[in-house]
């Protein structure tokens, strides 16, 4: 497989976004689009599409993100995102797609799947989507949640900060790859210190805007297969609000991975390719594909 081929995509409020795409062999005629998380970019993905038998694949960097350069004083919010993904596949002139979120990409995706159902025809949401720092708030409130929730501001020489990676929670299955995949989430300052390339400031934005963001509401409204995956590495117990969103609508197939990390896109990438291309595969199978109009 080949590298990437990137593009830049203007949005109709001027934020210029950069998607990452990439082609397979495989002749699946629905593409995938990837969608990270909070403070990561698009070749977060890197690992995973080379497992992937999805023969059009593309991963945005989502506003503020990697190369996606947008100032901090745009619209950060979930529904801006989830316009976002649609303006992307009508500028791809993909009439479908199936919608591939983690974290905080997956409550975009489930936005999107709310919000353009004609355009949606699957979604994938990973550890991420059923809950959200909007159920921590209402426990604790929303400045707790902002202060609980605040990046810490790194700034460090090349070489330590990747050790640093390379030995603590991703020991067990760091490797080049990794690193690679995780590189274009930081930027080379002129002190030659490695920081955020997101920033603070855009990461409080997103911030608000997850706060601002509950899928109840869209949970009602997508009919289209949505396969959830909570992650359950070191006992980690799931909120029972993501439990109860999960039943609450019979078009989720909800799994549950023990020894799974949140960030299993890069711990497992061959399993998180093997989910995505059963959903392809279930898409094909069901029909769904072209289905709606």
């Amino acid at each position: 497989m080949s590298g990437p081929v990137l593009s830049t995509i203007e949005t109709s409020d001027e934020a210029c976004l950069t998607l990452r795409s990439w082609h397979t062999a495989g002749a699946d005629r629905t593409p995938v689009l990837l969608l990270h998380g909070l403070s990561q970019q698009g070749q977060f993905w890197a690992p995973v599409v080379e497992y992937l038998r999805a023969s059009t694949v593309a991963a945005l960097d989502q506003r503020g993100h990697g190369a996606s350069n947008v100032p901090v004083d745009f619209d950060f919010t979930i529904p801006r995102c989830a316009q976002d993904v649609a303006e992307v596949c009508a500028y791809l002139e993909w009439e479908q797609v199936i919608l591939v979120g983690h974290s905080w990409g997956a409550s975009v995706a489930l936005c999107a799947a709310a919000q353009y159902p004609k355009t949606v025809s699957a979604v994938a949401l990973i550890d991420g989507g059923l809950w959200g720092p909007v159920d921590l708030a209402a426990e604790i409130g929303r400045a707790e949640t902002l202060e609980r929730l605040r990046p810490p501001q790194l700034a460090m020489a090349p070489a330590e900060l990747w050790s640093m990676l390379a030995t603590g929670s991703m020991a067990n299955w760091w490797s080049a790859k990794t690193q690679d995949a995780l590189a274009p989430t930081f930027q080379l300052g002129a002190d030659g210190l490695l920081r955020s390339t997101l920033g603070l400031e855009r990461h409080l934005r997103v911030l608000e805007g997850m706060l601002d963001y509950s899928p109840d509401l869209d949970l009602t409204r997508i009919d289209c297969p949505t396969w959830a995956v909570l992650c359950e590495a070191d006992g980690h117990q799931v909120a029972e609000t993501a439990l109860m969103r999960a039943a609450s609508n019979p078009h989720i197939r909800l799994q549950r991975w023990q020894g799974a990390v949140h960030d299993v896109p890069l711990q497992w990438p061959a399993m998180v390719a093997g989910l995505i291309d059963t959903v392809v595969e279930t898409g094909r199978i069901t029909g769904r594909e072209g289905a709606k109009s």
